[in-house]
């Protein structure tokens, strides 16, 4: 039987609190080889306009709004103000018009992007001109396009105070940003990676952001590249361009599918041949197949002259391969399982004294790893070798290996949680003990290195109430682990024990109950959920390149596939599937 994870009393798991890129790829070198509504109640009494029953999805998207009625009431001045925000054209320039002038010339509409469900609800406070707009809110984009998802709906309450101008109300104080029905925010809204080099500039690491769609949105995603990454990246991803580069100018003309990107003068300080080609290939992998953009060329006054190809060059990979064969349990053996099958790895030894659990491949396919079954100590087996034990503890989890080959667990010590990684050939002694304040007293029920080596997907537990995180990871300049950075964390709709990488933008999560109905959800980088068909007793799941073709779960001693949203028995006997990585 397998090594069971906690669950309730019950028999149930605790509470828990991007898309195929192939085309993207072969368009990434290949370029590299070349030269170069439901209505808003706006009747009846001024004082309050109440939100309706259930789920209508608020305002529409309206992409030529009206200007304000002439001798609207306040109420109908905010609610139309609304619908007018879903019109981004010209600066926003109708929604403006709702706003004092003094207003008008200070609003920023794109300041944050508050995502709302059902009608919002506007009432009429004491002082004159005073008023509340109240939204059951589902989600938050700030500035930088960065998404945060409420685990359920929550509400947010905004103070506004009109004025009249001309015997017209108009609106003098409201915070900026514009609100958005989530069933409208699809037709408004973008969402769009940004990339950033691993640290061995061997990978591609994507940032997950969200642009309004509007005119000028290629000169807004080169923005945002130039800015930086995401505070839970930064430390562990890098950039080619020098710090204080900026756009010299707001767009970024398209013309016969080449973006040209004019930069101020720093991008040529200090300059060499390979920096000036690592930064055209970090520009074309975030711009390519972006409004129609097939080719990039940097200038600052005059075109960039990017030099001979450097021999230094690396072109990062962008989707790494694990190919299709997974690493299991079978008799106490260790099994490859690939094409519905289940067959002996040639050359390893036997590990059946160890009982092996939760084992984990390296991307090379050249070394193993596992957990005993008291999951006490921890092992690396290669064909040719005996298995070798590297660290000792206690609830220690699934190993996993990162591009390196270093191996990857997290233990219990004294009540807490320890990250350590254990470089290749060697032991405990040598272990990298990760630093990670914010864990703090949660326990780690799983860990997994992403395939770049950038981040980390924790599963962690306080208390009995599970959340799913992510963090980067830094290293040194001789790339030994040393810190995981302050966490992102991604709600879940579902309870989770447990979580996978499947792609480099998709997670793939459970809960884990042996008498349990489990429903795993798919959990994209940018904020968007998808659940799966449920499954009986799940013990375990696996993913490898995507969440589609490459998904399965484990049920009982046999394993499940997910094809579309179905389930298919692949009577494979084996327990703990893991894909590479």
């Amino acid at each position: 039987m397998r090594h069971p994870r906690t669950t309730s009393a019950t028999g149930m798991p605790r509470r828990a609190t991007a898309r195929p890129v192939g085309l993207l790829t072969a368009l990434l070198i290949l370029c590299l080889l070349l030269p170069a509504c439901t209505a808003i109640p706006t009747d009846g009494p001024v004082g309050v306009i109440s939100a309706s029953d259930g789920e209508t999805g608020g305002v529409a998207a309206v992409f030529d709004p009206r200007g304000p009625a002439v001798d609207a009431s306040p109420a109908r001045i905010l609610v139309d103000f609304i619908t007018a925000g879903t019109g981004t054209s010209d600066g926003y320039s109708v929604a403006r018009q709702y706003l004092t002038p003094e207003l008008q010339d200070t609003w920023t509409p794109e300041e944050r992007i508050v995502l709302f469900r059902s009608d919002p609800r506007v009432e009429a406070r004491e002082a004159e001109g005073a008023y509340q707009i109240q939204l059951e809110t589902t989600g938050i984009i700030d500035a930088a396009g960065v998404r945060t998802n409420s685990v359920v709906p929550a509400t947010e309450t905004m103070d506004v105070r009109l004025v009249q101008v001309d015997g017209q109300w108009r609106i003098d104080e409201i915070p900026d940003g514009i609100m958005l029905a989530q069933s409208s925010a699809r037709d408004i809204l973008l969402s769009h990676n940004l990339y950033f080099y691993s640290s061995t500039y061997r990978y591609w690491v994507p940032d997950a952001r969200w642009f309004v769609r509007r005119t000028g949105v290629t000169a807004r995603v080169v923005g945002a590249m130039l800015a930086g990454p995401v505070p839970y990246l930064q430390g562990s991803v890098t950039s080619a361009f020098p710090e204080g580069v900026n756009l010299a100018r707001d767009s970024v003309p398209i013309t016969s599918g080449t973006a040209t990107v004019e930069l101020s003068s720093q991008v040529l300080e200090n300059a060499t041949n390979l920096s000036l080609q690592q930064m055209n290939q970090q520009l074309q992998v975030n711009l390519l197949g972006l409004n129609d953009v097939t080719s990039v060329e940097m200038t600052t006054d005059q075109p960039i002259e990017l030099g001979p190809p450097s021999p230094d060059l690396v072109v990062p990979e962008l989707s790494p391969d694990v190919g299709g064969e997974q690493v299991a349990v079978s008799g106490d053996e260790l099994v490859s399982v690939r094409n519905g099958q289940a067959t002996p790895i040639e050359g390893l030894p036997s590990v059946a004294e160890l009982g092996p659990r939760d084992p984990a491949a390296s991307v090379s396919g050249s070394a193993y790893a596992f957990v005993d079954a008291a999951r006490k100590a921890l092992y690396v087996a290669a064909p040719g070798s005996e298995a070798r034990r590297i660290a000792v503890g206690t609830a220690l989890t699934q190993p996993s290996f990162d591009t390196e080959n270093w191996v990857w667990s997290a233990r219990s010590v004294g009540g807490r949680s320890e990250v350590l990684a254990v470089p290749p050939g060697g032991a405990e002694r040598d272990a990298a003990v990760l630093t990670a304040s914010w864990l703090g007293d949660q326990k780690v029920l799983d860990l997994r290195v992403s395939r770049d080596g950038a981040r980390a997907l924790v599963v962690t537990d306080r208390g009995g109430a599970a959340e799913v995180v992510l963090s980067g990871i830094t290293r040194s300049p001789e790339g030994v682990p040393q810190t995981l950075a302050s966490p992102l964390s991604i709600p879940t709709a579902v309870d989770v024990d447990t979580a996978k990488w499947a792609g480099q933008s998709t997670i793939v999560a459970s809960a884990i109950g042996a008498t349990a109905t489990v429903e795993p959800v798919v959990l994209h980088l940018d904020g968007e959920q998808e659940m799966m068909a449920t499954l009986d007793g799940v013990l375990g799941i696996s993913a490898g390149a995507d969440a589609e073709e490459m998904f399965y779960a484990q049920a009982g001693d046999t394993l499940y596939r997910r094809i579309g949203n179905s389930w298919v028995d692949e009577h494979i006997d084996v327990v703990d599937p893991a894909f590479p990585g």
